[in-house]
């Protein structure tokens, strides 16, 4: 720190060696009086041989290495009088650049969290995703538990491979049931994640295979459930009727998967082997639903893992052509990306755009830096006479922008502590890991290198610009003069700031525009004044009764008041939750290999009157379709479109995938009624074919949510439906208590956010674009007063002045629309993933764009034309 010291004790030494330089010169003096020479003699004489006594001081002191120090000091210091002299002027710079450098810190931190953050395991660059998928398509699905295993015998890319899947179970034998989210987890998992647990051990190969069921917990249900009681392991729990031995507790930052921090438990895949399945899932190759994570061998890339697994997938095709022919192949993928999809995309174009808007805002101050240096144009040109450089000039404007720059980076840190709960708040769940992002240190760094780097765009061209002045002519004119250069840079910044501002306002208009249809279309059933709710019968308890349970189940709460009818459906429309399977058409078979796919919805009685969708023909499902009567099902308007075009379905007779196999095969079902397309996620583009089975014919699935569709406030039911469940069974919590219309919200979370956002920087991009319009038409007409004044005087009509500033403006305007048209029209694919029946070169949302920014810079360049077309040509005249 010895440096430092030095620093602040240079006075001293300064004083030091001034006063060493005087002595030196004062012995001459003497010594030259002494020869005989008067004073007056031996000091100019003194002075001529020792040379110039300040130059030789500034000499000693750069032999420091502080006068650059001292520089830096003293334009700093310079700055702050210059904030002082324009203290209006000051606030607005650092206002626009907070609001740029506050919106760009806010997403940086979402971008952080979400893109750029490293997953928390360890080497997660070496974790990724497998999937299957058909040969020469793009789309990939979930694996099922045969082609796992082949694949985890069989491969040489991997340390680790493991698969697992969602799951959930009532926790009973506490002080109240709960109902807990989880994981179902093949055995080497925290192997794969490098994560120990807290306490206690992982899973062992032989904890796979069916036998005594182990558990890990996670660390807030350790402490929530079990008073972070370390006696916890080896306790067993009853967990949806089966027993689980509590064999490790994670840490408090353990979530796997990510994306679902809010998981309980986890548990091994023996889960799922159990002998008394109809179709047990171990052997089904038909069966899809497990995600697959794998951690690559050291020196393994994920190219070569992935032409591996494709060839892998290309031989169990060969082998299982009846199952595995859909999946002929596979894709490798790095976890995080698997895990972000889309969301990358979208946050980078958010990101992009709120970094346009700060572009704008950097364009908007240069264009009031650049009219302020006419203020300053005497000043600067007395510097330059007095001997300061053009670099020192350059360097002095420099100082005061960075130091505007970090002002305004500071107050943006602020706005974006405000602003990024509320943006958290907009995206709710729909971003993975979005919930980690916050103001942190690699925020706030980020923050101070855009002001630092705000500071130099906004400030080079202004400080360069003023460093050229002519001084002469400055000086004669007492600093009337118009720097060179000034007109045409001003109106390039407002051409380039219209074009920035159309583009950001065209994505934005293409995402309104979508978003509106997303809101407005046919949903195929009616989701107002329905209130949906999940509890879970367990095959433990339920397994024979389950059909019985759930028909008193259902009078009883169509009985509640307020209540005007109500149904159970296995996957709930607007929760991403869906099933696939095969049908066969014994009039047209085909290989196994080769039968189509539909979604497959399991339904109750009434649901089709509950949820109001449309029975187009034939009849619903009623009590007596159950395992007595002949198996039925109904099929939607796509599915009758698509398989049988033309032709009625009703009485047609398939066989669909799920039915367990007899002797004869699985049996026919009679299609009995034919329903409108119901939309199970809100941005599906297309109605897919699907079928609909009664829940009383298929009672081995587990378990169905309830819809009610109610007279009242649909919330105001909840403790009613509470109240009946217990009175069933008081071990059956009831969650997931949501109206249709939340559950319609949370699916447009992520649309909303992204069309909000860029809402909100294209309406920041059209005020700055207008104030700087504004500024540049304000400046013209003050530097033309003179010229304004001799028209008027001359005869000039005020229309006439009124039309001349307003045409300078549209010149303007027009250029500036024109290349942002073009611009937005060539960069429109990028928005293509995230519109939903908008076209990304939609013309008319780009004309109704171009005219709202031609309007809005109209009506800014209006004032100072008005003002100009009010000058008084006598006080014009006098004033120059």
């Amino acid at each position: 720190m010895n440096w430092l010291r030095q620093i602040f004790s240079r006075r001293r030494r300064y004083d030091d060696i001034s006063v060493t330089i005087h002595e030196h010169l004062n012995e001459k003096i003497d010594e030259l009086m002494e020869e005989g020479l008067s004073r007056e003699q031996a000091e100019a004489k003194a002075r001529r041989e020792f040379g110039n006594v300040t130059q030789i001081e500034e000499r000693s002191r750069e032999a420091w290495q502080w006068p650059t120090i001292e520089s830096v000091l003293y334009d700093l210091k310079f700055s702050l009088r210059q904030f002082r002299k324009a203290p209006g002027f000051t606030a607005v710079v650092i206002i626009i650049l907070a609001l740029g450098i506050g919106a760009n810190t806010t997403v940086f931190s979402i971008v952080d969290a979400v893109v750029l953050r490293p997953l928390p395991h360890v080497q997660p660059q070496r974790l990724v995703e497998v999937k299957a998928s058909e040969e020469h398509h793009f789309e990939s699905s979930d694996v099922s538990y045969p082609d796992f295993f082949d694949w985890r015998t069989e491969n040489h890319s991997f340390d680790h491979i493991v698969a697992y899947h969602d799951a959930s179970f009532t926790l009973t034998g506490m002080a109240r049931s709960l109902r807990l989210d989880g994981e179902v987890v093949s055995w080497d998992l925290l192997p794969t994640l490098g994560v120990p647990p807290e306490l206690g051990r992982g899973f062992t190969s032989d904890e796979e295979k069916r036998g005594p069921r182990v558990l890990l917990i996670s660390h807030s249900l350790w402490v929530s459930q079990f008073a972070a009681d370390k006696s916890v392991l080896g306790r067993s729990i009853s967990m949806s009727g089966n027993l689980y031995t509590i064999v490790g507790v994670m840490p408090p930052s353990f979530r796997f998967p990510v994306n679902q921090p809010k998981n309980s438990f986890w548990t091994t895949i023996a889960a799922d082997n159990d002998p008394t399945d109809p179709r047990p899932v171990f052997t089904n190759r038909g069966t899809h639903f497990l995600t697959v994570i794998g951690r690559l061998k050291t020196g393994v890339t994920v190219a070569q893992a992935d032409q591996e697994m494709k060839v892998l997938a290309a031989s169990l095709a060969k082998q299982y052509p009846e199952t595995n022919t859909r999946h002929s192949s596979a894709e490798v993928k790095p976890e995080l990306e698997s895990l972000l999809g889309d969301t990358s995309e979208l946050l980078m174009i958010v990101l992009g755009a709120v970094a346009l808007v700060l572009l704008i805002a950097c364009a908007n101050i240069a264009n009031l830096m650049l009219a302020r240096m006419r203020d300053r144009q005497r000043e600067i040109a007395m510097r330059c006479a007095l001997g300061a450089g053009r670099s020192g000039v350059v360097r002095q404007l420099l100082a005061e922008s960075l130091m505007q720059g970090v002002a305004g980076g500071l107050l943006g840190c602020a706005i974006a502590f405000a602003l990024t709960p509320m943006v958290l708040r907009l995206i709710g769940d729909s971003v993975p890991r979005a919930a980690d992002a916050g103001v942190n240190l690699p925020v706030l760094g980020f923050a101070l290198l855009i002001s630092l780097l705000c500071g130099v765009v906004f400030g080079i061209i202004p400080a360069v610009t003023a460093s050229k002045a002519d001084l002469i002519a400055t000086l004669k004119e007492g600093g009337r003069s118009e720097t060179g250069g000034h007109n045409w840079l001003r109106s390039a910044l407002v051409v380039g700031q219209v074009t920035l501002g159309i583009v950001l306002t065209a994505a934005a208009g293409l995402l309104v525009t979508s978003f509106v249809k997303l809101t407005h279309k046919n949903e195929g059933f009616n989701p107002d004044h329905l209130l949906t709710f999940t509890f879970e019968l367990p095959d433990s308890l339920y397994e024979d009764t389950r059909p019985q349970f759930y028909r008193q189940y259902f009078e009883k709460l169509r009985a509640l008041p307020g209540v005007q009818s109500a149904a159970g459906v296995h996957d709930l429309p607007m929760t991403d939750d869906l099933a696939m399977i095969s049908f066969d058409d014994p009039e047209h078979p085909l290989p196994k290999g080769q039968l189509p796919n539909v979604d497959l919805t399991v339904i109750s009685t009434d649901y089709f009157r509950t949820m109001q969708a449309l029975l187009l023909k034939g009849r619903d499902f009623a009590d007596g379709d159950d395992m007595k009567s002949p198996p039925v099902m109904i099929v939607n308007q796509a599915f009758a479109q698509r398989y049988f075009p033309g032709k009625d379905v009703l009485g047609k007779k398939l066989r669909s995938g799920m039915d367990p196999g007899t002797v004869g095969g699985p049996p026919l079902r009679e299609i009995v009624g034919v329903v409108g397309n119901i939309r199970h996620v809100v941005d599906q583009q297309e109605m897919l074919p699907a079928m609909y089975l009664p829940a009383s014919q298929v009672p081995t699935w587990c378990c169905l949510s309830s819809v009610a569709r109610t007279s009242l406030d649909p919330m105001s039911l909840e403790p009613q439906v509470r109240r009946l469940v217990a009175s069933m069974n008081s071990d059956l919590p009831v969650t997931n208590v949501r109206t249709m219309s939340d559950l319609l919200s949370l699916q447009l979370a992520q649309p909303r956010f992204a069309m909000t956002l860029l809402g909100a920087f294209a309406a920041l991009a059209l005020m700055l674009t207008s104030v700087g319009l504004y500024g540049v038409m304000a400046y013209s007409v003050s530097r033309r007063t003179r010229e304004i004044g001799v028209r008027l005087a001359l005869g000039a009509q005020r229309s006439s002045v009124l039309t001349m500033v307003l045409r300078d403006a549209a010149i303007l305007l027009l250029t500036g629309i024109g290349m942002g048209a073009v611009v937005s029209l060539a960069s429109a694919s990028v928005l293509k993933t995230m519109l939903y029946g908008a076209a990304p070169r939609d013309p008319i949302v780009l004309s109704v764009v171009c005219i709202s920014v031609a309007f809005a810079g109209l009506l800014a360049a209006y004032i100072p034309a008005f003002r100009a077309a009010s000058i008084d040509p006598t006080q014009a005249l006098r004033s120059e």
